[in-house]
Parts: structure tokens; sequence; C-alpha cells
């Protein structure tokens, strides 16, 4: 093999390496790759940047003006707009009003629904807006959510395979084949293979699947608390109060056992500074939380009599009802990254962070100097205004109740005619570029307001494009160096005789697997020329070499991390890691079976 061959061979698996280890973001990973094979020279030249121009601008321009990156953008920015003039919304509130209170016919319901709402829009926006809700129906019907969010995201996978524009997956590999000069998949080309999967998860889930799922309570559950037993109360030093230059050490403040002081104010403004260094100053504004038991003001604070209360210069202000709510953190949340103690919460929204649910485990203890993570649950304490501001300011998901939203209702009409000018005339994509539906119906749901400018830049995920980008240019270097041939030809040494049905078996678990242990897009942009290759060597149609990896890339029911959906749905649902593999397991193995036997009856080798 040779050292360019060698090279690109070395550096895939060195990314699916550091993908699998997840220590570095995948974003960083798939760039520093792209920037290795642009700058590592071969022969005198990179492998992205050979030494003719034109060859240059061709390969660059198959990576960074590939079609798929432009209709995944573009498709974002239509989700988008779908769902900020509420039409998302309402489509949750018809799964509330179909579901019932039978175990099957939720499960029936969240099925359609969501598969037929992901077929179509962005998976991981139709999970983020079913997931309150469906927390909100068990908890009014006493059922435990970990018995329904496993099949939401199960669901919404399933909807992606119906459609071309379902995932970013699909439309990778779709512009795959566009830049072979193929004629690319209209957006109901795959729909056949998707409904059978489709069906047969939903008939699992129905019958043999329910069965394996967990009766686990959510994380407030945990906490033996009501929500209605503590208050906050808020109290104003006066101007003669013995309290003035002393610490809260210093004062007999300290000595309350049932109350304590989680935020102060002056001047209005909030005080950043620890609470332990702070001195208190005439007109300071003090918000204790205080259990309920016999507390109706700051008169009745446990653990200070009347006349101490006096002596210490506390005026009464109000006191307010604290409640117990749970958040998620989102892809875009700000605090993803940070820890608590970095981010100091309490002193800035007067929120007390009581746990913190992550990969099965419900951290109560320590948990303060952890980097949260996408998908983290967090148990919050405090007034329903500090928590509005909380939810807003920092982008978390309100599990506790759906957040309230103004939606731009008057111009849902017009959302809903882009995404019905992309369903139409994309199933004309013989004749009219994709790229140019999707970014025709982008414009137009900017243009008439139905998404602000800055909120279309934010509703693109820049991760899912740099990964996209890097994991292109890793499966372009393998074709223009030859080493997709090499690896090919090296498979088909060993299993060669084999018949073509089980080389498209084995091709379709092999992106099962990949895709359990690294993300789908990348396994779609990196198995996509080896699928060819095999295709070519066999003398076969190569569509359904190419369905297979499109199903396979999508097929990831097994371990949490292998779809962002999962990771969604772990802290809400209070799941470990051994619940998806018992349910997904199986579910991957049926999956594996029906491809293998209908790929080949849809589109013939």
């Amino acid at each position: 093999m040779p050292p360019d061959q060698l090279f690109v061979c070395a550096l895939t698996l060195t990314v699916m390496g550091l993908f699998i280890w997840e220590k570095l973001p995948m974003e960083i990973v798939s760039l520093g790759a792209l920037l290795l094979l642009m700058i590592v020279p071969f022969d005198g030249h990179p492998i992205l940047m050979p030494e003719n121009k034109t060859e240059q601008i061709t390969i660059l321009g198959s990576i960074f003006g590939n079609n798929a990156v432009l209709v995944v953008s573009f498709m974002f920015i239509v989700g988008a707009a779908v769902e900020r003039t509420g039409l998302v919304e309402d489509l949750g509130h018809w799964f509330e009003r179909l579901a019932g209170r039978g175990e099957r016919r939720i499960l029936l319901s969240l099925g359609v629904l969501t598969i037929v709402s992901s077929a179509f829009l962005n998976n991981t926006t139709v999970v983020v807006v079913f997931i309150p809700m469906l927390i909100g129906l068990c908890k009014r019907i006493n059922l435990p959510p970990s018995r329904y969010l496993i099949p939401l995201s199960f669901f919404a996978i399933c909807g992606g395979m119906c459609t071309i524009i379902g995932t970013s997956t699909n439309l990778v590999v779709n512009g795959i084949v566009r830049q072979r000069g193929l004629e690319p998949f209209a957006i109901f080309d795959i729909a056949p293979l998707g409904i059978v999967f489709s069906i047969a998860t939903i008939t699992f889930l129905l019958f043999f699947g329910r069965k394996l799922l967990p009766d686990r309570p959510s994380l407030a559950a945990l906490i033996n608390v009501d929500d209605s037993r503590e208050f906050l109360t808020a109290a104003l030093v006066s101007a003669d109060s013995p309290l003035l230059g002393k610490t809260i050490g210093e004062t007999p403040l300290a000595k309350m056992r049932d109350s304590h002081i989680i935020e102060m104010r002056r001047s209005g403004n909030r005080i950043t500074t620890p609470l332990k260094q702070v001195r208190f100053e005439a007109g300071d504004r003090i918000i204790f939380k205080s259990h309920l038991s016999g507390v109706v003001d700051i008169n009745a604070l446990k653990g200070i009599e009347m006349a101490s209360k006096a002596e210490m210069g506390l005026s009464y202000v109000q006191t307010e009802q604290a409640l117990l709510m749970e958040g998620m953190l989102g892809r875009q949340s700000k605090l993803v990254g940070h820890s608590l103690t970095e981010q100091n919460l309490r002193q800035q929204y007067g929120v007390i962070i009581l746990a913190v649910h992550r990969q099965g485990v419900n951290l109560r203890e320590n948990f303060e100097d952890e980097k949260l993570e996408i998908g983290d649950t967090l148990l919050l304490e405090g007034s329903a205004e500090r928590m509005r501001q909380l939810f807003e300011e920092r982008d978390l998901i309100n599990l506790t109740q759906p957040k309230a939203q103004t939606y731009r209702r008057s111009r849902a009409w017009i959302a809903m005619l882009a995404l019905l000018m992309v369903i139409v005339l994309g199933c004309f994509g013989n004749f009219i570029p994709f790229e140019w539906v999707a970014m025709s119906a982008a414009l137009l749901v900017t243009a008439t307001g139905c998404l602000k400018t800055d909120e279309a830049y934010r509703s693109i995920d820049w991760n899912v494009i740099t990964m996209i980008l890097g994991t292109l240019a890793l499966g372009i270097a393998m074709d223009t160096t030859g080493a997709a041939t090499t690896i090919v030809h090296g498979m088909m040494s060993v299993i060669g005789d084999w018949d073509p049905r089980l080389i498209l078996s084995a091709l379709l678990l092999l992106s099962i697997i990949l895709t359990e242990v690294l993300s789908n897009t990348a396994v779609a942009a990196l198995v996509t020329p080896l699928a060819f290759g095999l295709a070519g060597d066999l003398g076969c149609n190569w569509e359904p070499f190419i369905i297979a990896v499109m199903a396979g890339a999508s097929i990831g029911f097994a371990i949490p991390a292998g779809y962002q959906t999962h990771m969604l749905v772990f802290g809400p649902g209070g799941y470990r890691f051994s619940d998806f593999c018992r349910a997904g397991i199986p579910l991957d193995l049926i999956m594996w079976v029906l491809g293998s036997i209908c790929i080949p009856l849809f589109w013939p080798l």
C-alpha cells in the first residue's frame, strides 16, 4: 500500500478512535483531519491540494460546495421556522389529545406522530418538543416517563429513514451520489424501506419491547420534597440594623437551621461576590429560602425570635413559593462545557441546583465542578420568575412544563407552504436540484418573518456542518488516493465468493455496528466510497449498496451515544446504559434481518 494510502487509512482509524474516546469534540477532530489532508505533502503536494489548479478547485468544491452541506443547512432553517410558528407545538397537542390513558394507545399515538413529523423535520427538534409534553402526560396519569422516552427516540430515528430529507445522513450519501455523476434519490425513493422499519419498530415496542423498558422515577421523584413545602422570602436591611458592616458568619443569620440566604441585591443589582464575603449595607435586599411549616412571612422564619428579628433590623418585603423543576441541556445551551461553579447560577439567578442526572447516574453530591454535557438533566429549585429567567437566558429545556413561548402563528401558513414546497418539488429531483428547492424554502421563511435572520443563523447546527466537511474530506481522500479501492480488493479476496446478497447484508451490519460507536454522519461519509467499490467489483447495481449504507448509518438503537436523540432522553428518563442495550440490541438485529431481506427486493441487485 503506497504511503499516501497508508496515511489516509491511519488518519481514518485515528479519527474513528477519537470519536469513540469522546474526549475531544467531534467537530474539532473532523476539522483537524481536514487540515492534515490539506497540509501534509506526498510527492510534493497534499492529498487535497494537487498540483493542477483545476483538480484543486474540483476537490475543494466537492467538500465545501457539497450539496449535502447546503441542503442540511437550509433544512435546519426551514425546520426552525416550522417550530417557531407553532406548528410543531400543535403536533404535540394533537398527541396529547390522541394518546388517552392506555399504555399501548400512548405508544401507538406517539409512534405515528413522531415518525411522520421526523420524516420532514429535524428529529432533534421533534424530540425536544415532545419530551416535556410526554413527561406531563405521564405525571397526570401516574405512569413512569422511562416507559416512553426511549420509544420516542426510536420513533424519531425511524421517521428520519422514510425520506431523503429526514436525516443529515441521507443527505450526505445523496450528495456523494450526485458528485459521482449519478442520478440522486428523490425525496420518497427510500420510503418503502423506512415504512417497513417504522412498522416493525412500532410492532416490536407495542408487544415485546415495552416489557424490556424500565420503570424508573425521574430525577425530581428521587428528591423527597414537595414543591409546595418551601418558600422564598425577601427582606431589607434597615439603616440602623446591627447587621451593618458584618458578614453573614458574624451575625445570628448564620445560625438559622431551617432557612438560609440564597441571594443578596444592592442598589437593584445582584451581588456576585461570594455571599460569605459580603458585608451588609443599609438597603440590601436579602432572599431567604425557608420551609413552609410555620412560615407566612419573614416574621415566621424558624430559628429567629420576633425580638431578635427586630434587633437585626430586617423589615419584611415579600414571600413567594419555591418551585422544584427539571431542566435539560440541549445542543445550543450556554451551560454546555462549563461547571456549575463557573456559572454560579445561585448567585446570578437565585436558583439552587439540587442534583444532576448523567449517563444513568443521579449525582447529588460533589457535582458542582463537573463539566456539563448535552443531555444532562438538572434538578432546580427557585421562584417561578427566577426559573423563567434561567430557562430563557441559558437555553435550558423545561422538562417540568412546556416552555411558554410566543409563536408567530400568523405566519404558520407560510412555514407550512415552505415545507410542502420542499416535499412536492423534492419529488422532482431529476429536474430541479434539491439544494435550490431547500434554499428557496429557507429564503421564503426568512424573508417573510417566520424566522429572524439571527434566529436563522442560530438554527443551523454548526457542529454537524463541520463534521460533515471533515468526514467528506476523508471519504474523498480515500477515493483520490485509491485507498478505498485497495480496501475493497482486500475485502473481495476474503468474501468475493459469497453471494452478493450476503455481501450486502454484511455491509449493512458493518454500517450498523459503526453507527453505534461513531457519528452516523461520519459512517455515511466513510462507508459510502466502500459501498460503491463493492458494487463495482461485484458488477451489481450500486443502488442497493448505497441504500444499505443509508439504512445502517441511521440504525443506532443500542448505545446512548450512538444518536443525539438518545442523549436528549437519557437524563429525563433516568436511564442507565443497559436500558438502551436491552431494548436496542434486539431492534438492531430485527432491522438488520429486515434490511437484508427487503433491500434486494426493493432495489434488485
